[in-house]
C-alpha cells in the first residue's frame, strides 16, 4: 500500500507540524507512534525495505550524525540500502521504547562487522515522530560517532 503524495505535514529543518486528514483521505493501519518505532527496528534487523516504504511519508526527513538532513522516502530508502552495504551484518537490540502522543524513542545497543570485516558496536537512541500513522521524522542520536567517516 503506498501513501498518498500529501501526506499533511511540513518539515524544514527545526520544524515537523501534522494535520488530521479529512474524510476520504488516505489512512494507513493506524499504528501508534510505539508501533511504527518497534516496526522500525525491526526493519533495520530484517533489512525488509518494503515494510519501512508502506509506513514512511513521501515527505519524511531523516536526521543522522555526520550527514545533512534527508528529506524524502525515496532518499532515505536509498540511505539505508548504502548503509546496509557498509554494514552488511548490523543488528539492534532494543532495551526500552518511549512513547507519548505522537513520538517514540527507542533505546538500543547494536553490533555487527563493516564491508572490511571490522567489528562495529554502539548504543543510541532514535526518536521517531508520526503523522496520521505515517513516519514523518527519524532523528539518530549515537554515543560513539567515530564510524561517521566511513560510512
Amino acid at each position: 500500500m503506498k501513501p498518498a503524495p500529501n501526506q499533511g505535514f511540513r518539515s524544514d529543518t527545526n520544524y515537523i507540524s501534522c494535520h488530521v486528514l479529512q474524510s476520504g483521505d488516505f489512512m494507513p493501519e493506524g499504528l501508534s507512534a510505539r508501533e511504527l518505532a518497534v516496526l522500525l527496528m525491526d526493519v533495520m534487523n530484517s533489512r525488509n525495505l518494503a515494510r519501512l516504504e508502506e509506513v514512511i511519508s513521501d515527505n519524511a526527513a531523516l536526521d543522522f550524525p555526520g550527514f545533512e538532513r534527508i528529506e524524502g522516502r525515496q532518499k532515505i530508502i536509498t540511505f539505508l540500502k548504502v548503509l546496509f552495504r557498509k554494514y552488511p551484518r548490523l543488528e539492534f537490540q532494543v532495551h526500552d521504547v518511549i512513547a507519548a502522543g505522537d513520538q517514540a524513542c527507542v533505546l538500543w545497543n547494536n553490533s555487527g562487522t563493516n564491508s572490511k570485516g571490522i567489528l562495529y558496536a554502539n548504543q543510541g537512541i532514535t526518536h521517531l515522530r508520526q503523522c496520521n500513522s505515517m513516519i514523518v521524522l527519524i532523528s539518530d542520536y549515537f554515543k560513539d560517532t567515530s564510524f561517521i567517516k566511513n560510512v
